[in-house]
Order: C-alpha cells, then sequence, then structure tokens
C-alpha cells in the first residue's frame, strides 16, 4: 500500500529529505517520478538523479523568478503552465509504471495560486493504491496534512541567510 508524506516547515532540508527517500526507494528496486515545482531545471540534485536508472526526472514548466517578482501575466502563463504539468504528471502514473511520486515544492504551488488544492486532493484520494507519494514544501493546507499518512516539519533555528550569506550551489541549490 502506499502512503502520503508531507515534509513541510520554514527549514532547510525539506527537498533533501525528499531526494534521500527517493534513493532508499530506487536503492531497494522501486522506480520514482521526481518533478520539482517552482524551482528552475538548474537545481543540483537533478543532474545526479537523472544519472540512477530507477529515477524519472521529469522535466517541463518551470519559472525564471520568485512568484512575488511576477507580473499578472507571468502568474496567469504559471498557473496554465503548472495545470498542465499536474495533469501530465497524473497521466503518467496512472500508467502504474512508478512506484513512489515526488513532487518537490508543491505546497508553494499550491499557495501561490498555481495549482488548485481540490486538484491536488482529488489526485491524492484517487491515486494508484500502490503509489507512494512525497509532497515537500511550507504551508501546507490542513486538508493535505489530514490526508497525510507521514507529516515532517522542518524548523528553522539558524540560517546562515540571516548573516547575509546568500544561498551556494549544491547546499542550497
Amino acid at each position: 500500500m502506499g502512503l502520503i508524506h508531507i515534509y513541510c516547515g520554514d527549514g532547510k532540508g525539506k527537498t533533501t529529505a525528499a531526494v534521500g527517500l527517493a534513493i532508499r526507494y530506487a536503492g531497494a528496486g522501486g522506480s520514482v517520478l521526481f518533478y520539482q515545482f517552482m524551482k528552475p531545471e538548474t537545481s543540483s540534485e537533478r543532474p545526479i538523479l537523472s544519472q540512477i536508472p530507477q529515477i524519472t526526472v521529469l522535466s517541463g514548466y518551470t519559472i525564471s523568478k520568485f512568484s512575488f517578482c511576477m507580473t499578472a501575466q507571468e502568474k496567469a502563463d504559471a498557473a496554465v503552465g503548472y495545470q498542465q504539468q499536474f495533469a501530465e504528471i497524473v497521466q503518467l502514473v496512472q500508467q502504474k509504471k512508478y512506484g513512489m511520486l515526488i513532487l518537490d515544492e508543491i505546497m508553494s504551488c499550491i499557495s501561490c495560486g498555481f495549482l488548485p488544492l481540490k486538484t491536488v486532493l482529488q489526485f491524492l484520494q484517487t491515486k494508484p493504491q500502490e503509489l507512494e507519494v512525497v509532497l515537500t514544501g511550507r504551508n501546507p493546507d490542513a486538508q493535505l496534512l489530514e490526508l497525510a499518512d507521514y507529516v515532517s516539519e522542518i524548523c528553522s533555528r539558524k540560517h546562515p541567510y540571516e548573516r547575509g550569506i546568500s544561498a551556494r550551489k549544491g547546499i542550497e541549490f
């Protein structure tokens, strides 16, 4: 039986936890579909994950700036792009080729209004029974928390950004 995982919170490590789980699952012989919302395709985990035969890193709709810097038209385009991308992901997992689906930063996509919560909830309620689903991001909706089987909150207590140290390749992205 496939369960639903949420890695959430304001701390660093949500994507890292999901990537670790993908590697563990692939190491056990499982197949993983990995997609990142709200991140450019240059995130450093992508090249190494792509080299693992059991992990499919899906390329697709991407944005090049933070949502708060986007124009109204860019936000509208992002909503269309991410909704189309999510529909493609749903079609892929319905074929039952994958045992695990990782939807990295999907919470941000929902909270920015690019992907309707009801669409995600409907998918989770009707997903293939054996599919393990991993959702990451900040501030998950209460309905997602209720539906999840695992909820792990990562809390930031201290971060170098507070001292003016920018995100570093290979560490934060």
